[in-house]
């Protein structure tokens, strides 16, 4: 599937390697690191900063969380949970007792969990703080390549058919507001991913 998207994002060369077309001149504070991503427009989204990038979902209940847990469980190539409650599963619980235990269960007052998925070579990560917003994070500079641009643009898609509702990637915010600005999206309802 991530073939797709970077076919899309800079086209391939015989080998089935993707053909980059743009460098990225922002390395960082510290210029350690050098990144070459397809478009001038993806250097912008990533840009190293020292702040996250975070994938928003407004307006949810715990339904659409665990919808998204579920498939994130089913299509990532790794995922990985913590939590401390002592009567689930320590590694593999099922999203629904995670929500329980965390909401409805004196046990989970004041603690949340710690959900984990990869795409590549980029890791998404969620610590729910309401069931209100699905938010996952991801740290920029992760996003080294085309083939990092592709497992973020195929994460939001992801979440935003599981959830059934518009997926965002927007700057690191507390919490998000419509004058912020939506670095890419993803509409479910009509297929079509846009960015700034």
């Amino acid at each position: 599937m991530a073939t797709s998207y970077l076919a899309a994002m800079g086209g391939t060369n015989r080998t089935g390697r993707v053909e980059l077309t743009h460098e990225d001149a922002h390395a960082g504070e510290r210029g350690t690191r050098a990144r070459c991503l397809p478009e001038p427009w993806m250097c912008d989204v990533f840009h190293v900063d020292g702040s996250l990038r975070d994938i928003r979902v407004l307006d949810t209940t715990r339904v659409e969380w665990i919808a998204v847990l579920e498939r994130l469980r089913v299509v990532a190539d790794e995922t990985e949970v913590e939590h401390p409650y002592a009567r689930l599963d320590p590694v593999r619980p099922a999203p629904a007792d995670l929500f329980r235990a965390w909401a409805d269960e004196p046990e989970g007052q004041g603690t949340s969990f710690a959900f984990r998925a990869r795409f590549g070579a980029v890791w998404f990560f969620a610590l729910p703080y309401d069931e209100e917003e699905i938010e996952f994070s991801l740290w920029p500079e992760h996003v080294l390549d085309g083939e990092g641009v592709a497992a973020v643009l195929r994460f939001l898609v992801e979440v935003a058919t599981a959830s059934h509702r518009r997926a965002l990637l927007t700057a690191e915010v507390v919490r998000y507001t419509p004058e912020l600005p939506t670095l890419i999206s993803h509409d479910p309802d009509t297929g079509l991913t846009s960015h700034i």
